[in-house]
């Protein structure tokens, strides 16, 4: 699965999503949730809800994943490309996301694709680990 071949890492312990949270994504309507395939083998993905009702309406990044074979070829790219064009085909003016600090890759691909850090968010991942929030504008990702 994606999910722990990419989140194999001690700060994502208690957050990886398995099968029952992918089953849920895929029952709710209000939750997009996009695969990147190659050769029908999913590759990557990334999923969160999107709520137009929301002050500003918001969609959410629960998770976004990339294969470490499928990785550095623009699949992330095309798959948070995606999910913004999607979020804003709803209603949404505005994505959020989570990301641990010790995740430095994540951060740069984050931060290099428009998003800012919002607010610091003590001990989100436990053991003494911030996460950060993050947010941009959809017309501001790139």
């Amino acid at each position: 699965m994606v999910e722990q071949q990419c989140f194999n890492v001690y700060y994502y312990d208690f957050y990886m999503l398995d099968r029952r949270d992918f089953e849920f994504y895929l029952e709710d309507g209000g939750c997009l949730f996009l695969v990147a395939d190659r050769e029908a083998r999913v590759v990557g993905y990334v999923v969160g809800p999107a709520d137009a009702w929301h002050k500003p309406p918001t969609a959410h990044i629960d998770s976004i994943a990339v294969l470490p074979e499928a990785q550095q070829q623009g699949i992330g790219h095309r798959l948070l490309h995606s999910f913004v064009l999607e979020a804003e085909r709803q209603g949404c003016i505005r994505v959020t996301l989570e990301v641990s600090t010790a995740n430095e890759a994540g951060l740069a691909f984050f931060t290099r694709h428009g998003f800012r850090q919002r607010r610091r968010l003590p001990d989100y991942y436990g053991k003494d680990l911030d996460g950060l929030l993050m947010a941009a504008s959809t017309h501001e990702v790139d």
